[in-house]
């Protein structure tokens, strides 16, 4: 009893702290109206453990005032709860909740048919009917909303990356969570959808920027074939792979004269149509670099008999003299030298194959033959 007692009346001295603290009216107001209720509750306990040490009263009929000293404070307690609105309305701030919230909410019923949706979901889903809205969101995985609905009745929680096609908005990347809740009479789905666009742009910019920069590192930047580190790469790949191949050293002739001549940026269009020469003359499995100022690499995968191979090397060099470069009035023809090598017939090091073919290639230049024999 006495504990009893003793916690009603530490309940008593806490309100009547805070209701001395309290600055605003009508939290005293509040605090005072629990406080005389709760001290008329420890009133009344006291008043009955009187009674029954004077045996007014036996101990069974204590219990019986006791019982209902308290349960006429919990009808007090509860007219003031309702009276000073003491306990929030958590439905109606769950409606608030649902209203404000800064990402997107979409309830589902059992079938996946949208039921409500909150005012950032109907801002970003503006224009569409209500029954096709998720035909507008895009998935990697191409799933659709009834077999996502499946999933979750396993997980109870799920998480996908989404985009939002709205024809009468902007693009928009989506976090898509899906939620089962089952508290409820029926069962019912919620989609909370958070906007990333900005985080993927800025991803999708990131990794437009690797690409470009190992393209760079990879790439010739005058004629965009590939540089010299590149060409060892491939070389090193095919080589692995045992896979035959020719390589073409070409060296241009007289290139010195025409940037003399006409000026670095003529001579620097003439290695571009060079270039393009070769790219329109190559084959999807060939590799094509620039590995100096005037000097080329052609990668051929051979495999044929070496007179055809001869044949095919020698068709595609001549197309480079019949397309002489023009540019307003002035034309160059294109003279060159090219050598070979043959892998794995001369060597099966990339160091001694392009040895072989500088070799080869001034030879030529020497005898100024523009075609060769194997």
């Amino acid at each position: 009893m006495s504990f009893v007692a003793g916690y009603i009346l530490l309940s008593v001295i806490i309100l009547a702290v805070s209701w001395y603290r309290a600055n605003k009216v009508k939290h005293r107001q509040v605090l005072l109206s629990l406080l005389l209720s709760l001290f008329s509750l420890f009133a009344w306990f006291i008043f009955v453990t009187l009674l029954l040490q004077l045996k007014f009263v036996n101990a069974r009929n204590a219990m019986i005032l006791f019982f209902i000293g308290y349960l006429v404070w919990a009808i007090v307690l509860r007219h003031l709860i309702g009276k000073y609105d003491i306990m929030p309305d958590y439905r109606k701030l769950f409606h608030i909740l649902f209203k404000s919230a800064p990402t997107a909410i979409l309830l589902l019923d059992h079938n996946g048919v949208i039921i409500e949706m909150n005012p950032k979901a109907k801002q970003w889903l503006d224009g569409i009917p209500t029954h096709e809205i998720m035909n507008y969101f895009q998935f990697e995985d191409n799933l659709r909303i009834v077999e996502r609905l499946a999933m979750i009745q396993d997980e109870n929680k799920y998480q996908w990356e989404a985009r939002l096609k709205n024809p009468n908005n902007d693009e928009l990347d989506l976090i898509m969570g899906l939620e089962l809740i089952e508290e409820t009479d029926e069962k019912l789905f919620v989609i909370h959808l958070t906007d990333v666009t900005s985080l993927k742009v800025a991803e999708r910019k990131l990794l437009k920027s690797e690409q470009n920069y190992k393209y760079l590192a990879h790439h010739d930047s005058l004629t965009d074939l590939y540089n010299r580190p590149a060409l060892q790469e491939q070389l090193q790949e095919k080589i692995a792979r045992q896979e035959c191949f020719a390589l073409i050293l070409i060296d241009l002739d007289n290139f010195k004269p025409i940037n003399d001549r006409f000026g670095h940026s003529i001579g620097d269009l003439y290695l571009k149509h060079i270039a393009h020469i070769l790219k329109d003359c190559s084959q999807p499995d060939d590799r094509i670099g620039r590995i100096g100022g005037d000097e080329f690499v052609w990668i051929i995968s051979s495999t044929g008999e070496n007179n055809e191979l001869e044949r095919t090397l020698n068709f595609r060099l001549s197309l480079l003299l019949q397309r002489p470069f023009e540019y307003k009035g002035i034309e160059i023809p294109i003279s060159f030298s090219a050598g070979f090598s043959l892998y794995p017939r001369d060597a099966t090091d990339v160091a001694i194959l392009m040895k072989n073919a500088d070799e080869a290639m001034y030879r030529k230049k020497r005898t100024k033959k523009t075609d060769f024999s194997l």
